[in-house]
């Protein structure tokens, strides 16, 4: 009986992580529209996005998310939704993009 009881609530904060990790101040991701097809975090300029095992979509990074909305635009699935108003990236975040984009 308290097995039981002790495997519900594990499993049911295992899933509220998981939730937080599918929102942000800036984002929320509908999690059953993602039909892991990459193009969100690959075209994310600060590396907010990244992908899980099954190759959808959840936030790794945030603090980092800009408010560009060039991952909601080119969701062809509609699950992204960027909700806070546009900001300036953190000035390290802005160094490595610019390390990564190889200038």
């Amino acid at each position: 009986m308290e097995d039981e009881a002790v495997r519900r609530l594990k499993e049911e904060l295992t899933q509220k992580a998981i939730e937080r990790s599918r929102r942000s101040d800036m984002l929320v991701i509908y999690q059953k529209w993602c039909k892991a097809c990459g193009i969100c975090y690959d075209l994310c300029p600060q590396g907010t996005l990244a992908a899980d095992e099954e190759g959808k979509v959840y936030i790794t990074y945030p603090e980092t998310c800009t408010g560009c909305k060039i991952c909601e635009l080119h969701c062809p699935d509609f699950a992204i939704l960027v909700i806070g108003e546009p900001r300036k990236a953190p000035k390290a975040v802005e160094k490595q993009g610019k390390i990564n984009q190889g200038s």
